[in-house]
C-alpha cells in the first residue's frame, strides 16, 4: 500500500513538473505565431481653404519631415515603423501596441509649424505689397517732380503723353495687384490652426513570418492588414489588426489569452518570464534565412500594479507588442516600452488589461 502511494506522488511530481516547458521549446512551438508588423503612413493636415499639407514626422529639431502639398510626394516617401504582433485567435487577428500602428505625434508642435508656414507666407505677400507701394510712391513722386508753372501761372506736365499714359497703367495695375495681394494675404491667414484643427494619420500595414524573406514593402503587403481598433484607455498601449483574408495561416501558433487564471496572472518577483519579439524591427530580423524573431529571457522585477508589468528581460524598439510568456508558454502581458537610459527594465501590459480590451 505504501508502495502505491509513493508511485501516486511520483506520478504526481512528473505532471506538475510537466507543466514547465523548457524554454526552447517554448521558443520552437510559439515563434510562428509572433509576426513582424511594417506600417507604412503620413500625416494630413487639411486648411480652411481646402488645401491639404502632408509630412512624415517631426524631426528633432522640431520642423515637420517630408512636408509637401504633393499627395504623390509623400505616398513615396511616407515614414516606416516596425513593431511586433502575436496571433490571438483563428481569424486572423494580431494583438499589438497602439503606438505601432497608431503613433501619436505632438499636435502643439505641428500646429506651431503649421502656422510659422501660413504666417510666413502672408508675410511674403506683404513684403511684395511693400514693394508695390514703393513704386507707386515712386511715381507720385516723379510726378510731382515734372510739374511747373508756365508763363500764365497755369500748371503743366512735363512729360509727353505716351509716358504719362504708361505711368497712369502703371499705376492702375499696381493698385489692381496690391489689392489681389490684401485679397490673397487674408485668405491665407484665415488658415491659421487654433487648437481644434484635426490631423488624419493614413497607414497601411503588412507582417511578416518567423522564416520568411522579406526584401521590399511588397513582401510585407503580401500579409495586408486592417486596423480594427485601438484602445482608448491610457493605461492599455493596445491595439488588434486582422489580416484581410480573415483567416490565420495554418500552422501558425495562436496564444490563447481567454482562459484568465489569477494564480498564473499574479506574478510573482524574479518569477522567470520569456518575450518572443524583434528587436530592431528588420534591421536585426533579418538573417540569410529569411527573418527571424529573437527569444529573450528575464525576471519580474516589481510587484505588478495592475496597470503594468515590470521585468529584466532586454527589449529595444521593434519588440513592441511582443507577447511575453511564463515557463509554461502561457502570455501573462504585452511588451510596450522600456526604461529611459535602460535596455534591462521594460514594461508589459498585463493579462486582465488585455482580456478587458479584447472584450
Amino acid at each position: 500500500m505504501k508502495t502505491k502511494h509513493i508511485l501516486l506522488l511520483f506520478v504526481l511530481l512528473l505532471t506538475m513538473a510537466g507543466c514547465k516547458k523548457d524554454p526552447q521549446e517554448i521558443f520552437n512551438e510559439e515563434k510562428s505565431g509572433v509576426v513582424l508588423i511594417c506600417n507604412e503612413f503620413y500625416y494630413d493636415v487639411a486648411l480652411a481653404d481646402g488645401e491639404h499639407f502632408y509630412f512624415s514626422g517631426i524631426a528633432s529639431d522640431g520642423s515637420l519631415e517630408g512636408l509637401t502639398t504633393d499627395l504623390s510626394e509623400i505616398k513615396k516617401n511616407p515614414a516606416i515603423l516596425n513593431g511586433t504582433g502575436f496571433f490571438i485567435d483563428k481569424t486572423g487577428r494580431i494583438l499589438t501596441n497602439r503606438h505601432v500602428v497608431a503613433p501619436e505625434i505632438d499636435k502643439e508642435t505641428v500646429r506651431k509649424n503649421m502656422n510659422s508656414i501660413i504666417e510666413g507666407y502672408a508675410e511674403y505677400i506683404q513684403s511684395l505689397q511693400d514693394s508695390m507701394d514703393q513704386r507707386y510712391q515712386a511715381i507720385q513722386e516723379y510726378a510731382q517732380s515734372q510739374l511747373y508753372e508756365d508763363e500764365w501761372g497755369e500748371t503743366q506736365l512735363n512729360m509727353t503723353q505716351e509716358e504719362y499714359d504708361q505711368l497712369n497703367a502703371e499705376v492702375e495695375s499696381l493698385k489692381e495687384q496690391y489689392a489681389q495681394a490684401e485679397n490673397i494675404k487674408e485668405n491665407v491667414r484665415s488658415n491659421i490652426l487654433d487648437n481644434n484643427f484635426t490631423i488624419q494619420l493614413h497607414s497601411q500595414f503588412g507582417i511578416a513570418y518567423d522564416g520568411s524573406k522579406v526584401g521590399s514593402w511588397d513582401d510585407f503587403m503580401k500579409n495586408d492588414c486592417t486596423l480594427l481598433r485601438v484602445s482608448q484607455d491610457s493605461n492599455s498601449d493596445l491595439a488588434l489588426l486582422q489580416l484581410n483574408s480573415k483567416t490565420t495561416p495554418a500552422g501558425k501558433y495562436v496564444f490563447d489569452y481567454t482562459q484568465f487564471d489569477a494564480d498564473y496572472a499574479d506574478l510573482k518577483i524574479t518569477q522567470s518570464l520569456y518575450m518572443i519579439g524583434y528587436n530592431q524591427g528588420i534591421e536585426l530580423a533579418q538573417t540569410d534565412n529569411g527573418i527571424n524573431a529573437q527569444f529573450t529571457t528575464g525576471t519580474v522585477s516589481q510587484n505588478p500594479d495592475g496597470n503594468r508589468v515590470v521585468y529584466s528581460i532586454p527589449a529595444m524598439h521593434g519588440s513592441s507588442g511582443s507577447p511575453v510568456v511564463d515557463d509554461k508558454g502561457r502570455v501573462v502581458a504585452v511588451n510596450f516600452a522600456g526604461s529611459n537610459g535602460s535596455d534591462n527594465f521594460n514594461f508589459g501590459i498585463p493579462l486582465l488589461r488585455v482580456i478587458t480590451f479584447l472584450k
